[in-house]
């Protein structure tokens, strides 16, 4: 049975803050930023230092998986009621995997789907730096990934898709961007596709058929160049 918390973490004591006991129990009093006033639970590190307690903002679920794993899950959710529900939903999908209703790599993909896809793309350029790519590469893929994030209101994963990232090559068409710089943009989404399938985000790349701008400019069929992989 699974079960919703708010985590703790130990702050150093936060400057001017005064030591009061209330109850039996020691705290730390201070003033915020704006002048209010702020009361948390006073704890000793290892070493002695005296620090404070604070206590996150919103819930996270802890249960075990549909291969049996416990996990824990930030529900994003500030409200008790609301956090169980969202612990009711992984509970149900575990079940699906259990009854092989669900993949345990389906399951793993639905997870991802609930991050910003600005984080997906960060972790991919961290991967690209570890590959030891050059700084001039790394850069363009970012700004090409971005950009085409902005323009068409791109926000998640499952935002992704062909006909939106073709849409996006044909209106640069039409706007007499060449068809290199057109591939160049193709190319930075593939390669991210690809690592989002090597790293369980992407069940299949959707964008692995994505057409190739041509020598003369129009869209082709050919998927020669792909990068990523």
């Amino acid at each position: 049975m699974g079960t919703v918390f708010r985590k703790t973490a130990t702050k150093p004591l936060p400057d001017g803050a005064q030591i009061i006991t209330r109850k039996g129990q020691k705290l730390a009093q201070w003033h915020d930023r704006r002048g209010k006033r702020r009361t948390a639970p006073l704890t000793f590190s290892k070493s002695g230092d005296e620090r404070i307690v604070v206590t996150a903002s919103t819930y996270t679920a802890k249960y075990r998986d549909g291969s049996g794993i416990v996990r824990e899950v930030a529900t994003g959710c500030r409200d008790e009621a609301a956090a169980r529900a969202v612990l009711s939903q992984l509970e149900r999908r575990a079940e699906l995997v259990k009854a092989d209703v669900l993949t345990a790599a389906e399951d793993a993909v639905i997870d991802h789907q609930a991050t910003p896809l600005e984080n997906h793309v960060e972790a991919y350029i961290t991967h690209l730096r570890a590959k030891g790519l050059n700084s001039t590469r790394i850069d363009n893929s970012r700004s090409r990934l971005h950009r085409i994030s902005a323009e068409m209101s791109l926000s998640r994963l499952s935002d992704v898709s062909e006909p939106k990232l073709e849409t996006w090559l044909l209106r640069r068409e039409r706007d007499g961007m060449s068809a290199g710089a057109r591939n160049g943009y193709r190319e930075a989404w593939i390669g991210f596709g690809n690592w989002c399938v090597r790293t369980g985000r992407f069940l299949k790349n959707p964008l692995a058929k994505l057409p190739q701008g041509g020598r003369q400019g129009r869209l082709s069929s050919s998927t020669a160049g792909i990068a990523g992989r």
